[in-house]
Formats: structure tokens, C-alpha cells, sequence
């Protein structure tokens, strides 16, 4: 059976969240004769089997384990990627949602062009704190990646996507690989992918901050040696401005979301 896309969701420690993620799958807007496949990638050890509601039609329902415990997302991925049938492919996070037509959208883009993204908005407690787009109105461009240091997550054809990195950050890194060859992507209007704050984000670990930059130093070499010049720029913009957070979180007791939020109203 011929699957048009494959959604790779990493699944740790997911337990009040996954359900809801799916249920934005199901209640898509979309062409009832498309065949769409979800990859739980279960990172974590647990049975989410009773947790997971009844899929609509035509969406298949698939369970994949790592080769351990918290081996992180980009490993996740991974395994998605290498069991994955769709001729595109798309990345859910198991606390965030899509908004109802956002996969019909992203998936007419995807195929006029290979790829697509849409905006992200990031909510707090069900409440939009803002929405990260790019600059240039109606697409996404490499710069952005620098300039907005939040996740964008694409649709993409699957022959067009590299592995991912085992780093933190390996998402950005892979969206700045496909931006490089693309120059600039028309993104998806009014729709959009919702990123929300959890209590427990990564981004409220401690130790955060640190940890991204040695990630963010790791892609700017890694980038440099490949002579990806623009990439590497882009990670050391992205130092730079989370440089910038660790000063302003020295006296704020909030996460890196609500940095950017913040500085973008002030």
C-alpha cells in the first residue's frame, strides 16, 4: 500500500501529552484518500499502547523502539527515518499539536517544491505567546534559523532528508541543511505547527544553556569543515543570542521560550 506520509513523533516520557498530539493528526483536514502513517519512536521504555486513541481513516498507527533508554530525539528520528514508508515526511514533537488544516497545506507545498514549513506558534497553558515566521513574508530562509532560534519543522520529501545528528538542537541543524540547498521555502499561511511550554520542558533543564552552546559550537565546526560557510554562521548567531538568554535568565526564572517572546514584544 502506497503511504503518502510518514509523521515521525520521538516519544519520552509522554504520558499527559501524546494523546493530544495524535488527536491533531486525526482531526486534520485533509483529502481522505491520502494514506498517512504515524511512528511512535518510544525512547523512554513504556507501553503507550492504552494511551493512544482510535486512529481516523486511513491513518496507521506504528510502535518502534530504541535501542535504549532516552538515547535521545535525533536517534529517534532516525529509527523513523529508516522504517518510515511515506514518500514525505513530517515531525511531530509528543507535546506539541498541528492546527486542523495544517497537513493539507504543508503536503500541496511539498509537492510543488520537495519541501515546506510552516510557522510556529508557542503557547503557554493553552494562550498564544507568539508566532515565529520568517522575515521575508510567506517564506522561510536560512537567515531566519540565526535571527528566530526556535524549531521549525518541515515536510519534506523523503529522499531530500539527511540522518540527524545525535546532539541537542539536531532538528535546527537539519533545517538549516535543507534551507542551505533551497536558498529560501515557501511556508504555509495562517496555519501553523503549535510548540507548547511544558512545565517540564528541555529548555527549563538546568544546565540548558550550556549544553546548546556546546551543540551549537559542534554544527558551527562541524559546518565550517564541510565549508558550509552560511551554516556555520547561522549556529554562531545562534550563540550569540543564547549568550544573550543566559544573561537575562541570571535575573528571570523562566525558560528560553519565554526569552524570545519576550524580546521580540519589548
Amino acid at each position: 500500500m502506497k503511504i503518502n506520509v510518514s509523521i515521525i513523533i520521538p516519544v519520552y516520557r509522554a504520558e499527559d501529552t501524546l494523546k493530544k498530539s495524535i488527536n491533531s493528526i486525526n482531526n486534520q483536514n485533509i483529502d481522505l484518500e491520502k494514506k498517512i502513517e504515524i511512528l511512535l519512536v518510544i525512547d523512554d521504555g513504556k507501553n503507550y499502547k492504552k494511551i493512544v486513541p482510535r486512529m481516523g481513516e486511513n491513518i496507521s498507527l506504528r510502535f518502534l523502539k530504541t535501542n535504549g533508554i532516552k538515547t535521545g530525539p535525533g536517534n529517534a528520528r532516525n529509527i523513523g527515518l529508516e522504517k518510515a514508508r511515506g514518500e514525505y515526511i513530517g515531525f511531530l514533537d509528543a507535546d506539541d499539536e498541528w492546527s486542523e488544516n495544517y497537513l493539507k497545506k504543508m503536503y500541496e507545498l511539498a509537492k510543488k517544491n520537495g519541501l515546506t514549513f510552516a510557522p510556529t506558534r508557542v503557547y503557554k497553558n493553552n494562550v498564544l505567546i507568539k508566532e515565529f515566521s520568517g522575515k521575508d513574508k510567506g517564506y522561510l530562509c536560512l537567515s531566519d534559523i540565526g535571527e528566530t532560534p526556535c524549531s521549525f519543522h518541515p515536510l519534506v520529501k523523503k529522499n531530500l532528508i539527511n540522518k540527524f545528528e545525535n546532539n541537542r538542537s539536531q532538528d535546527v541543524y537539519n533545517t538549516a541543511i535543507l534551507l542551505n540547498k533551497k536558498n529560501k521555502v515557501k511556508m504555509i499561511d495562517n496555519d501553523y505547527y503549535k510548540l507548547n511550554i511544558q512545565k517540564e520542558s528541555v529548555t527549563r533543564e538546568k544546565g540548558f544553556s550550556m549544553k546548546i552552546d556546546q551543540a551549537y559550537r559542534k554544527y558551527q565546526i562541524k559546518s565550517l569543515k564541510m565549508n558550509n560557510l552560511k551554516v556555520s554562521k547561522i549556529f554562531a548567531f545562534r550563540r550569540i543570542k543564547n549568550k544573550k538568554y543566559m544573561e537575562w535568565a541570571k535575573n528571570n526564572k523562566k525558560g528560553f521560550y519565554e526569552y524570545l517572546c519576550e524580546e521580540r514584544n519589548g
